[in-house]
């Protein structure tokens, strides 16, 4: 059996730029994490724990740790990990332990890392979801998770067939209502694809979720979240500070990542891209827009706001 752990990566609501007011967080939604056969999953959470104890030793020196103070249900956020400036001198060496600890998922366990994220269209959520009506807008963001789960299974499904075991997924722990909405999704996801796609017998259950602070290897699939991230700002934002992924994972990564990885681009005629490629210093969308006049690009921004509007229930 093969187990797989994911967290998000972004949020589900709208994105204009890296440095508008409030639409800025995250120009893509969706999962990242790591599957990995059953017989290692303790090993791999003994391994990650070590890691995360040498994090926390890392920063003693800073006023916010002191030594000595670490206990289990530390966390170390990989939004914190990979910061912009997480290569300056006193964050170089955690990202080489995390580099050699993902590497170890596949080299020393077996595993693959895994992500599934789809670039947002970029506006408003007037200019993508149109006028708010009640909750809309938040049913339209609640719709985009959905979706992107329900991908993200799917492709877990079908490395799973590939490698002849049944799956079960684990994620992040999030609050009660969502749970609900997403597990009943899921269960119904799964059921009606079973008929046309065998690889859906594959999964056992639904998604359960686990309290990150209770969870070596869902912090794990933060920190493979974090990477994703990271990886799709330098993708798709012009002037990223995340260059420097690219740079120092590439190498060390290649041959680790499921082949249905994939970052799903949004109203571009451009292949997507897959796998180790996320981390590839070449940047496809962003060169099939370049010399493109100012003008031209913010036209085109609205186009894509205007013509790629999600609706509901739209298949995955």
């Amino acid at each position: 059996m093969l187990i797989a752990y994911i967290d998000e990566v972004g949020e589900a609501g709208a994105f204009i730029s890296k440095d508008h007011k409030r639409f800025k967080t995250s120009p893509v939604f969706g999962y990242a994490g790591f599957v990995v056969p059953e017989r290692y999953v303790h090993d791999i959470s003994r391994d990650v724990a070590s890691t995360k104890q040498l994090f926390h030793s890392l920063l003693c020196g800073d006023s916010e740790e002191e030594p000595g103070n670490y206990v289990p249900t530390w966390e170390r956020k990989g939004s914190d990990l990979l910061s912009k400036h997480a290569m300056g001198r006193a964050g170089r060496q955690e990202v080489v332990e995390l580099r050699s600890l993902l590497a170890r998922i596949s080299s020393n366990y077996g595993g693959k890392l895994f992500y599934f994220v789809r670039e947002k269209p970029i506006g408003s959520p007037g200019q993508v979801w149109g006028k708010d009506t009640g909750n809309s807008w938040e049913a339209m963001r609640e719709e985009r998770t959905l979706e992107c789960l329900s991908e993200a299974i799917n492709r877990l499904c079908r490395y799973a067939e590939h490698e002849d075991q049944n799956i079960l997924l684990f994620q992040d722990m999030i609050n009660e209502k969502q749970r609900f909405h997403q597990v009943t999704r899921s269960y119904a996801h799964i059921y009606s694809r079973i008929k046309e796609h065998q690889e859906m017998l594959r999964i056992l259950e639904a998604p359960a979720y686990i309290d990150s602070e209770l969870s070596a290897n869902i912090q794990c699939a933060d920190w493979v979240a974090a990477l994703i991230g990271r990886a799709c700002d330098y993708q798709l934002i012009p002037g990223s500070s995340y260059k420097w992924v690219a740079e120092t994972f590439y190498r060390y990564l290649h041959g680790h990542f499921t082949y249905e990885s994939t970052l799903q681009f949004n109203m571009r005629s451009i292949d997507n891209i897959h796998n180790i490629k996320i981390l590839d210093r070449a940047r496809p969308a962003l060169d099939s827009i370049a010399g493109m006049s100012p003008e031209n690009l913010r036209l085109l921004q609205k186009v894509h706001a205007r013509t790629s509007a999600p609706t509901p229930r739209k298949p995955s």
